[in-house]
C-alpha cells in the first residue's frame, strides 16, 4: 500500500483533504492493527485523520477491519441479547456510575460486558471501582459463566490487543485517534449485542447512528457523562436506539426539580463505592436517569425489568 499517497489525500488540511473509500480504509486499518505501517507514516496518517475528521465511509472500513480482530464469544441459547459497555474516560468531576449501571443490568439476568482501561492519570476508572466492589478483571472471555448475575470487566489489552496498541498512541502523540471512536462500536459476541455508545457532542449522534445502521448493529446512543456511556443523573439526555438499520428515540424525558438525586459527594473511589453500594442495597434511590436507561436497555434485549 502507498502510504505516502494516502497521506497526500487525507493530509491536505481541513478544507482540502479528501476522504478515502471504505474498501481502502479497511485495508489501511488492517495494516495499522497488524503493525505493518512504519512509525513515521503511521503518525502522519493518524494526525491527518484527526485534523480532517473521519468520514462515515472511512469509519465503516475501519470498523470492518476492527471486527476481524475481535473475539467471537458464543452465549448459551437461553440467554437474552448481551449488552456491551465501553468505559474509556472515567470520572473527572463527578462519580463514575458505569459500574452501577452494569451491575443493575446484570442483576436482571442480562449478560453484561464492560471493557476499558485499567488506569488513567487524573481520572477514576470503572476498573478501579469494579475492583473495590469485588469484580476483578477477566483475561479470558471464553471461560466466563454468564449466569452469575454479575457484569464482566475486561481490559482492552486482553479484549483486543491490536486496538490497544493503536489507542495507546494517544499518550505518545498527545491527541486521540480513530480508535477512540471505533472502540465504542466493538462487538466481541458471535451474534448481535446491544452496545451503549456515548458521544461528546449532540451533533455526533447522527454520525454514530449512520455507522451502526450501515452495519445493521444494535446500539443505544446518548450524550454521555464525561465520556462515559451512562445517563447523567443531573441532566437526563435523550436516548436513541439503532436497530435493523433505523434510528428511533426511546427516552426524551427532561429532568424536573423533584428529580434531583442524592449523589456521591466526590469522585473518589472510596466515596463512589460507598454510594454505589447504598444504591444497590436500596438505602439511596437510584437516580432517575439511570433507571430510565436501565428500562430502555432491558426493553431492547427483551427482559422484563424491575
Amino acid at each position: 500500500m502507498d502510504y505516502a499517497q494516502i497521506i497526500k489525500e487525507v493530509g491536505r488540511g481541513k478544507n482540502h483533504a479528501r476522504d478515502i473509500s471504505a474498501e481502502l480504509a479497511e485495508t489501511l486499518f488492517s495494516d495499522m492493527l497488524a503493525g505493518r505501517i512504519p512509525e513515521l507514516e503511521l503518525g502522519g496518517i493518524l494526525i491527518a485523520l484527526r485534523i480532517k475528521g473521519e468520514s462515515e465511509q472511512e469509519m465503516l472500513g475501519f470498523y470492518r477491519a476492527m471486527q476481524q480482530h475481535s473475539a467471537n464469544i458464543t452465549l448459551p441459547t437461553d440467554m437474552p441479547m448481551p449488552i456491551v459497555i465501553p468505559s474509556y474516560n472515567g470520572a473527572r468531576k463527578q462519580a463514575n456510575l458505569t459500574p452501577l449501571l452494569a451491575i443493575l443490568l446484570a442483576r436482571e439476568g442480562v449478560p453484561v460486558l464492560v471493557h476499558g482501561v485499567s488506569q488513567d492519570p487524573g481520572r477514576v476508572t470503572s476498573a478501579e471501582i469494579f475492583q473495590e466492589l469485588g469484580i476483578t478483571p477477566t483475561r479470558d472471555l471464553q471461560s466466563i459463566d454468564w449466569k452469575t448475575g454479575k457484569p464482566v470487566f475486561i481490559c482492552l489489552e486482553d479484549l483486543a490487543p491490536e486496538m490497544h496498541q493503536v489507542l495507546s498512541l494517544r499518550w505518545r502523540m498527545g491527541v486521540r485517534n480513530s480508535a477512540h471512536t471505533l472502540i465504542k462500536m466493538i462487538n466481541p459476541f458471535a451474534g448481535d449485542a446491544l452496545r451503549l455508545a456515548s458521544v461528546s457532542h449532540p451533533e455526533y449522534i447522527q454520525r454514530m447512528a449512520g455507522l451502526f445502521n450501515q452495519t445493521l448493529s444494535t446500539a443505544l446512543l446518548l450524550h454521555g457523562t464525561e465520556g462515559e456511556a451512562y445517563a447523567n443523573p443531573l441532566r437526563c439526555p435523550q436516548m436513541h436506539l439503532c436497530r435493523e438499520g433505523e434510528m428511533s428515540t426511546l427516552v426524551t424525558r427532561e429532568m424536573g426539580e423533584g428529580d434531583k438525586p442524592e449523589l456521591a459527594e466526590t469522585k473518589s473511589i472510596e466515596e463512589t463505592v460507598r454510594w454505589t453500594k447504598s444504591c444497590l442495597s436500596g438505602d439511596i434511590q437510584i437516580p432517575l436517569s439511570i433507571r430510565l436507561q436501565l428500562e430502555a436497555c432491558l426493553s431492547v434485549v427483551g427482559v422484563k425489568g424491575m
